[in-house]
């Protein structure tokens, strides 16, 4: 069950008249802002001109958004396939996302000031997402960003972090040197977890990569052995992740791709003491026990088939767990999850990958891009260059004179 189940939509897109109105001009300025919209799954989002919130509620905060992370979730969205969900149309996407307050209600329980720098996971069913120049929010989806922690990376944490963290901490126990086995996706939720395995937990992680061109990416993080699929060859990577085991078990299967790869992860986990964990956006419960790859078991001998490990392995499919910071029910979890997450960010403990940036004029590019399975981690969305292309981005412009000033000072060297 979702933590807002009935969300109300806050931004109401412009009537034409105000196009046509002499002050159509001022109005723009002073009282809207740009968004992307979806007004129909399946079809498009477009940008348009968005009226704003002049009226907080005492619980909401206004925020000018810097970033927003366009996650899987978005996209299925977007593109009518996520059938879990309905959302209300028009709908703004964008979920995950940071920038700076503006404005803050009555209501102030986590001491927010006007200029601080924040980050901001909403409901998924929330209609008024990141993907525009300014969001209204409840506060209780808010958190404080330090100066140390750049806003841009800021934007593609809280999601994936913060469900690995919720998993490890809470259901795992994970700890130094557990032998861990991590599928990871074009989505970053993967990635996301074996950066916190390997960095906060020193766990050891065998990953499993649903593309070969983000292999290199998982061995940066620190990954004690990659894996990849090869065009769903199961058989092959059944063959693969056993020699990659060498005859141990692993205390936990955290599996962030689907397609029923906990089925033929669960031969390699600790029947007794092993945890199968979920964390796909997607993951179905019902359909779980059926989505069963195609693959061959090595023969074995007779007397190697123990009947009490099989029951073993049918339980820890039975009793798999799935976990969704979006979706957690309790709200102080939830929000220390994410404070957690900042401060290990803080302190340089994990640390976020951004895949490639688009400005808010290219989002139905982004979102062609995560479809395509191109990224390697977050897409970013950069809100506050919403017309220009990449080049004309203020995170462009940036990155183009560092990399000035480098070659500057090589030359001065030389």
């Amino acid at each position: 069950m979702f933590r807002l189940v009935k969300p109300k939509i806050v931004s109401v897109i412009f009537d034409s008249s105000l196009k046509h109105s002499k002050y159509s001009n001022l109005c723009a300025l002073r009282y809207a802002h740009r968004a992307a919209v979806l007004r129909e799954a399946g079809k498009p989002v477009v940008l348009e001109t968005v009226k704003k919130v002049e009226k907080l509620k005492s619980d909401e905060v206004r925020i000018k958004v810097h970033y927003c992370s366009l996650n899987s979730t978005d996209v299925k969205i977007i593109t009518g396939k996520h059938a879990e969900l309905n959302v209300p149309l028009p709908f703004i996407p964008g979920h995950e996302f940071s920038g700076e307050i503006v404005e803050i209600g009555k209501e102030n329980p986590h001491f927010f000031n006007r200029g601080d720098r924040v980050v901001v996971m909403n409901d998924l069913q929330d209609p008024n997402g990141g993907l525009i120049t300014e969001a209204v929010v409840k506060n209780r989806d808010v958190w404080p960003v330090p100066q140390t922690v750049p806003l841009r990376e800021m934007a593609v944490l809280p999601y994936g972090h913060g469900t690995a963290l919720l998993a490890f901490a809470l259901h795992c126990n994970l700890k130094e040197n557990d032998l861990i086995l991590i599928t990871a996706g074009p989505a970053g939720m993967g990635l996301a977890a074996i950066d916190l395995a390997v960095s906060v937990y020193k766990a050891k992680v065998i990953a499993v990569c649903d593309t070969e061109s983000s292999t290199d990416l998982v061995r940066e993080k620190g990954a004690h052995k990659v894996l990849s699929m090869t065009k769903n060859n199961f058989t092959k990577l059944y063959k693969n992740v056993q020699d990659a085991m060498d005859g141990k078990k692993a205390k936990v299967a955290y599996d962030a791709v689907g397609k029923g790869l906990l089925h033929l992860l669960a031969d390699f986990v600790d029947p007794a003491n092993g945890k199968l964990i979920s964390v796909d956006p997607f993951y179905n419960a019902s359909k779980f026990p059926m989505e069963v790859p195609e693959f061959d078991r090595p023969k074995r001998k007779e007397k190697d088939e123990k009947p009490a490990e099989a029951e073993a392995k049918a339980k820890l499919i039975q009793d798999v767990r799935h976990f969704d910071l979006y979706e957690y029910p309790d709200l102080d979890t939830y929000r220390q999850m994410i404070s957690d997450t900042i401060e290990m960010r803080s302190e340089g403990m994990i640390a976020g990958h951004i895949s490639k940036t688009f400005p808010l004029a290219k989002i139905q590019q982004a979102i062609e891009f995560v479809q395509q399975k191109q990224c390697t981690g977050k897409v970013l969305i950069d809100v506050q260059c919403p017309d220009g292309d990449d080049d004309d981005c203020p995170d462009a412009k940036e990155k183009k004179a560092k990399s000035k000033e480098a070659e500057e000072k090589k030359k001065s060297k030389d």
